[in-house]
């Protein structure tokens, strides 16, 4: 599958942003690392190459040998350094910082229906461009963008912004025009390629434990391994007791709406005294996705004839961390079928695949539940207190038809504070706007009845805040 655009990451950010651009465009794309070499991308063979950002603390080198594979490239923001200190010039000295300018564009297939105007520059460079090289846009006698027009090599000073067509604009250009990529990953093929990876293992025989969580890329990944395998296929829910109120009985009932057997295993006692004198987040996360991975096994081991174990994960969960073909010592061979498909994606094939509206708007969850909510150890008291609390804000927030406006909601229990006389409760609700995460304007009487619930059924509260801090996406403490 040769048809698509690799993008080389030097930056998460602008890096998701691009393929999520190309994607919206039908166009498929896959993020690799910075430091991937020319060796490497001959294999892959994609139809063009995409830098996006700047090596940070050496994340990414850029392989100059890529630019002999006689294949597009397309660099943007610092990245368009690199690119140019490999074709033979060099940069140096800031031209513009931190302001708008007004780009005039030349005539360049890149830009082709682009129409001069502004944009903002967070940095641009003074550069010196090789023989070989023109510009081909330019803004306060800055050169903004370059190429070198038989390679087809091309450079941008700036980045994606948000809401910006022009960029789309630019990046389809690329993508079709000038390595000429076709349209073809489309939410139909998405889920295609998904069914593919699946009926090629049902077709081997054997039988299936699919790892569900009570989220949309489980609930998928396990709707399109039931077509597959059939009664061959067994869903597992592990209850770790972290779930919200009445969240593990919600599960059961969506997967026997759906016809897919649900083996569900309470686990919660087990887990809640591993948890005992654990403090970081990182410790607890470590103990529930161990007693969760072990209890996988379990029934896995149980299973007569068990040899796959479906997983949901998704494109951003792969390029966090990978994924290996065995999954633990198992001996299970475990498939993503969801590993190409980004979150949205994953929500629109879930609508298709007819899962329930609930299901698709749910507000996205931590896998270590609400001990990610607990500042400190995770206790019986504290997880009520913040169950309560998760129950009464959540429901306020309902009643009041502001979740929609919200992208998420919900409290944290700080660790207990001597001078406050007891436990302390932060409440948290933000939109997003640009890349930040906004405090929302929550009615004064909603968040009222939410702090006297919360005191009235969480006796170990003592007080209750509202967070107005605003944070960079990415930045948040707590998800």
């Amino acid at each position: 599958m040769n048809d698509m655009i690799l993008i080389l990451n030097y930056s998460d950010e602008f890096s998701m942003e691009a393929a999520k651009r190309l994607r919206a465009e039908h166009i498929f794309c896959r993020i690799v690392s910075g430091m991937t070499t020319a060796d490497q991308i001959r294999e892959i063979a994609p139809r063009g190459v995409l830098l996006t950002g700047e090596p940070d603390d050496g994340m990414g080198v850029f392989d100059a040998q890529i630019l002999e594979l006689d294949v597009p490239v397309l660099a943007l923001g610092h990245a368009s350094h690199m690119l140019l200190a490999a074709l033979g010039g060099a940069s140096a000295g800031a031209a513009i910082t931190d302001r708008k300018a007004m780009i005039t564009y030349g005539d360049s297939l890149l830009f082709d229906g682009v129409a001069d105007g502004e944009r903002y520059i967070p940095q641009a460079l003074t550069t010196m461009l090789p023989p070989d090289v023109r510009m081909i846009a330019s803004a306060a006698g800055c050169t903004m963008a370059f190429e070198s027009t038989q390679k087809k090599q091309y450079g941008a000073q700036f980045e994606l912004e948000r809401n910006d067509p022009d960029g789309t604009a630019i990046l389809t250009n690329f993508a079709r025009d000038i390595c000429g990529c076709n349209a073809w990953w489309t939410l139909d093929a998405a889920i295609h390629e998904a069914r593919l990876i699946l009926d090629e293992a049902a077709a081997r025989g054997g039988r299936a434990i699919c790892a569900v969580s009570g989220g949309v890329d489980s609930a998928v990944a396990a709707m399109i391994a039931h077509q597959a395998f059939g009664e061959r296929m067994t869903a597992v829910f592990v209850n770790t007791g972290l779930m919200r109120e009445g969240e593990a009985q919600w599960v059961q009932q969506l997967y026997e709406e759906q016809g897919i057997r649900l083996l569900s295993i309470d686990r919660s006692g087990m887990v809640l005294n591993a948890l005992a004198g654990k403090r970081s987040t990182q410790e607890k996360t470590e103990v529930v996705m161990r007693c969760m991975r072990e209890e996988i096994e379990r029934q896995a081991a149980a299973t007569p004839d068990a040899d796959t174990l479906i997983l949901g994960d998704n494109y951003t969960d792969l390029l966090r961390g990978g994924a290996d073909e065995e999954w633990g010592e198992s001996g299970l061979k475990a498939l993503r079928p969801l590993q190409m498909f980004f979150k949205s994606e994953i929500c629109d094939a879930a609508s298709v695949l007819g899962l329930s509206h609930e299901l698709v708007t749910k507000k996205p969850f931590p896998a270590l539940g609400l001990g990610a909510r607990i500042v400190g150890e995770v206790t019986p008291e504290r997880l009520h207190a913040i169950r309560v609390a998760e129950e009464i804000f959540s429901r306020e927030i309902q009643e009041a038809g502001l979740e929609r406006r919200l992208y998420k909601y919900f409290p944290v229990m700080i660790a207990e504070h001597g001078a406050m006389g007891g436990e302390v409760m932060i409440l948290r609700a933000v939109t997003l706007s640009g890349g930040q995460l906004m405090p929302a304007r929550l009615p004064y009487d909603l968040v009222e009845r939410t702090v006297e619930g919360i005191l009235d059924k969480a006796p170990n509260v003592q007080r209750v805040f509202y967070d107005q801090t605003p944070t960079q996406v990415g930045k948040e403490t707590f998800q």
